[in-house]
């Protein structure tokens, strides 16, 4: 036991790396290949896997620091309810949208099972292990100005709106993004939003791969390295689903090898701006899961979006290490 808390303090973010994919490749492999017609087990083992991240993060934060800090059980269980029925609501009306019919009383059932998991990730910033507590405590005690959390729900809508325009403009009104036209009703994106923020890349991702492993990279190197390295393991986690996708293999290039780098060197930017708070980049990534689905996707855009990731480069001089006790900047050796 000794030893694997040892390897936890000494080695946070390789011990990371190592449960969040022994925790989702080999469910990932079983639920996308081996018995993929089994709706029961999408739900379930499905749900696990893309929870590694933030699993991991809870694991290693507490083997990191273990000492034991008064607990809050009222605080812990309200979250705890609140956010459960919340995130079971928003699975309801998803599965509802998905299937285009009214929903079924056992789906609706099992959506609160699943839900329990988005529940427990929040109530972990009242937990009684002090690294638990500290690592989670920023997703309903976010840090920095409020301003960072708008750009992090706006950037993305905001771009590809731009990225549309300047594409119409360009077409002269006679093109196909121009003949596609917008139609965009925001609070038909809120059931998505609330969907992607709790299950599919909020929280259960950037728990862990912003939240957990970019500080305590960016404790030994820069930002712009840390980010870059983040990416690299980021990218690669989502090979299963990419492989099983049967989406074509440039287009999978293109949103691995350009886009994720220019997500990542976003969140990267308003987790450093809000003195680490894994809320602003768990916005962020559900904005731009769902928004990127909802809006057009123009050529015009993604040149945006690697402007503005250029422009955070040079803002923050990102091949600049943080100042020595930064709040985004913490941990031991990251081996």
């Amino acid at each position: 036991m000794s030893g694997k808390a040892l390897s936890a303090r000494d080695h946070p973010v390789a011990c990371f790396l190592a449960i969040t994919y022994a925790l989702s490749w080999p469910l990932f492999v079983l639920v996308l290949w081996v018995l993929p017609d089994s709706m029961l087990l999408q739900g379930s083992l499905g749900a696990i896997a893309v929870f590694a991240p933030a699993l991991a993060s809870m694991i290693v934060s507490g083997q990191e620091r273990p000492e034991g800090v008064p607990g809050r059980p009222g605080q812990a269980l309200a979250s705890f309810l609140g956010t459960w029925l919340v995130a079971w609501i928003a699975a309801v009306l998803v599965t509802r949208g998905a299937s285009g019919s009214s929903i079924h009383p056992g789906r609706v059932a099992f959506a609160g099972l699943v839900s329990v998991l988005p529940a427990f990730m929040v109530s972990r910033a009242f937990s009684s292990v002090r690294g638990i507590r500290e690592h989670f405590r920023t997703l309903l005690l976010p840090r920095g100005n409020p301003l960072w959390y708008l750009f992090a729900l706006l950037a993305v809508p905001a771009v590809q709106l731009a990225g549309f325009g300047i594409t119409v403009l360009i077409e002269g009104g006679s093109g196909p993004v121009s003949r596609q036209g917008l139609s965009f009703d925001p609070l038909m994106a809120l059931p998505p939003f609330l969907y992607g923020f709790l299950f599919a890349g909020g929280i259960n991702e950037e728990s862990g791969w912003r939240g957990f492993a970019l500080p305590r990279l960016q404790s030994r190197y820069c930002p712009l390295c840390a980010g870059l390295v983040v990416w690299l393991f980021w990218a690669l986690w989502h090979l299963p689903m990419d492989l099983a996708s049967g989406d074509p293999r440039g287009e999978i290039l293109l949103n691995r090898l350009y886009y994720n780098v220019v997500w990542s060197i976003l969140f990267m930017w308003v987790f450093n701006r809000t003195r680490g708070s894994i809320l602003a980049p768990a916005l962020f990534h559900a904005s731009m899961n769902v928004m990127g689905a909802m809006l057009p996707r123009t050529d015009a855009a993604a040149v945006l979006f690697g402007l503005l990731a250029a422009s955070a480069i040079s803002i923050d001089r990102m091949w600049r290490r943080l100042p020595p006790g930064h709040a985004a900047a913490r941990g031991g050796r990251t081996g």
